[in-house]
C-alpha cells in the first residue's frame, strides 16, 4: 500500500520496525552489500512493497558521489578534547577527499541514543569515529554494526575495532608521580564524571600511589563546572592534609587554584595543583600550569588514517585485522607545583 495524503512518507526506520532488522542492515540491503542473509533480505524486500517506501535519494547520492563521508559521534563537543579532536579528523578528512557530518549524542536513554545512531547509519557514510569518551558514546557504538568501518578514539581497549588511544592512564600516572617525586607525602584527585575502567587517568593516579605503596584518597568529584570546582578549592583550604592535587583537567585546576587562593591557601606556596590536557590558557594562567600536554588533533588524524586505510582495503576485498594507534602525551612543568612547604601536614 502507499501512504495516504496527509501522512509522512514511511522511512528506513520504518522499514526496518516492519522487517524486525536494524536499521544497518536495511542500509546494507539497499546498497547491494553481500553481508546479509537470504532470510534478512526477503524481509525487507517485503516491508519496502508493502510500506511503498522510496529509498532516500540524498543518501543515495552520498553513496555514489566522490565526495565520501565520515560521521563522527560524540557526546559532547564543547570540551577542549572533543572540539580539537573533531578539527583534527576535519583536517585529515579534506586532505583525503572526504566530508565530515557530526552528531551530538546528547541524550542518554538508549532510545534516543538509537535513533541518533540510526539517522546516521541511514545517511550511508564511508565510516564511522566514535569519541568513546564516556557510557553514551560506549553504548552508541554497541549499535552500530560490525559490518560498518568503525574507529574509535580514546575509552577501554576494543578488541574488534580500530582505535586511537590517548594513553590517560599512563599521564595520569606520570602527573602523580611527578608530584610525589617532589616530595609531597600523598596526591589528591579530582576526578572527572566520566572513568573508563582500567585506562582512565583516575586509575594512572590509583597505581602511581599504589606503586609507592600509598593509600588511595577517595576521590574528589566535581563536575565538569570549573565554578564547581572553585567551591570544593574553598572547601580544602581547611584541610592541613592537603599538600597536592592531580585535577582531571585544566578547566577543574583552574576553578581550584581560584579557590584555594581565595581561602588563603597560596598556589604553589602551600598546595600545589596540576591539572590535564593543556589548555591555551593552562601557559597564561596564574600561576602557570603544570600539566600533561594531548594531542587530540593527532589523535583525530589518526582515527582518519585508520577509517581510509579501511575502507580503502574493503574496495580490493581485503580485511584488516582491528589495529591500536597509540598517541602519547608530554608532561609540561610550569609554576603551580613545587615541593611541599613545612606549612602542609601529611
Amino acid at each position: 500500500m502507499t501512504p495516504s495524503r496527509g501522512k509522512r512518507p514511511p522511512v528506513i526506520s520504518d522499514v526496518a520496525a516492519c522487517a524486525g532488522v536494524s536499521v544497518s542492515t536495511v542500509s546494507r540491503y539497499l546498497n547491494g552489500s553481500s553481508h546479509l542473509s537470504p532470510e534478512s533480505a526477503e524481509k525487507i524486500a517485503r516491508a519496502i512493497e508493502l510500506l511503498g517506501y522510496r529509498p532516500n535519494l540524498v543518501a543515495r547520492g552520498l553513496k555514489r558521489s566522490s565526495m565520501q563521508t565520515i560521521a563522527v559521534l560524540s557526546t559532547n563537543t564543547t570540551l577542549l578534547g572533543s572540539a580539537v579532536t573533531i578539527q583534527g579528523i576535519e583536517d585529515e578528512a579534506r586532505a583525503r577527499g572526504y566530508s565530515v557530518m557530526i552528531s551530538k549524542l546528547d541524550q542518554t536513554s538508549p532510545a534516543e541514543v538509537q535513533k541518533v545512531v540510526d539517522t546516521v547509519v541511514a545517511l550511508n557514510p564511508s565510516g564511522v569515529i566514535v569519541l568513546k569518551y564516556d557510557a553514551t558514546a560506549q553504548r552508541a557504538l554497541h549499535m552500530l554494526s560490525a559490518d560498518l568501518p568503525t574507529v574509535t578514539i580514546g575509552g577501554a581497549a576494543e578488541e574488534a575495532r580500530d582505535q586511537v588511544s590517548l594513553c590517560e592512564r599512563e599521564g595520569g600516572q606520570v602527573m602523580t608521580e611527578y608530584l610525589l617525586s617532589l616530595g609531597h607525602a600523598t596526591v589528591h584527585h579530582i576526578g572527572v564524571p566520566v572513568r573508563s575502567e582500567g585506562t582512565s587517568r583516575t586509575d594512572g593516579w590509583e597505581a602511581a600511589l599504589h606503586a609507592r605503596d600509598l593509600a588511595v584518597p577517595p576521590p574528589l568529584i566535581c563536575g565538569w563546572e570549573p565554578s564547581a570546582a572553585r567551591l570544593l578549592g574553598r572547601e580544602l583550604a581547611a584541610r592541613e592534609d592537603v599538600s597536592a592535587v592531580f585535577a582531571g583537567n585544566d578547566e577543574l585546576a583552574m576553578g581550584l587554584i581560584r579557590g584555594l587562593r581565595e581561602a588563603g591557601r597560596p598556589v604553589p606556596g602551600s598546595v600545589s595543583v596540576v591539572g590535564f590536557d593543556d589548555h591555551p590558557l593552562a601557559d597564561i594562567w596564574e600561576p602557570g600550569l603544570t600539566t600533561y600536554r594531548q594531542d587530540f588533533a593527532a589523535a583525530g588524524r589518526a582515527a582518519v588514517e585508520l577509517m581510509v586505510s579501511r575502507v580503502e582495503g574493503r574496495q580490493k576485498s581485503e580485511e584488516l585485522a582491528p589495529r591500536l594507534r597509540e598517541i602519547r602525551g608530554v608532561l609540561v612543568a610550569r609554576e603551580s607545583a613545587q615541593a611541599p612547604s613545612s606549612a602542609a601536614t601529611p
